[in-house]
């Protein structure tokens, strides 16, 4: 009886411990930015045989098709800055690794 009462509240410690530890929190952030990466990746190969209107037209059309990924990791970065269009600094990283450095100016245009 001692030892069930002493080892309970150890392991329970460590369970909780374990729960709030920061890789525990970073691999679900870190696959919804996988998601995005790829579901912008997947577009964007997909409109590469299509003919485009302009050279950002093929960038919009991956945003807007991703729109869903995109939402769930803005739901789970809170940080938003004004001068980033209201987009989280997690969000723009993925861009910026798929369409490449200067993005954010490229694609100023357009309505996320």
């Amino acid at each position: 009886m001692f030892v069930r009462a002493t080892v309970l509240p150890v392991v329970s410690l460590l369970v909780s411990l374990l729960v709030m530890a920061p890789g525990a929190q970073a691999a679900p952030f870190d696959d919804l930015k996988d998601d995005l990466a790829a579901c912008l990746r997947f577009e964007l190969e997909g409109t590469k045989g299509q003919r485009q209107g302009s050279a950002t037209a093929g960038a919009e059309r991956a945003l807007q098709r991703c729109a869903g990924e995109m939402g769930r990791l803005e739901r789970a970065d809170p940080r938003r800055l004004r001068s980033d269009r209201g987009l989280s600094p997690s969000t723009w990283a993925v861009i910026e690794s798929v369409f490449g450095p200067g993005s954010r100016e490229r694609l100023s245009g357009l309505r996320f």
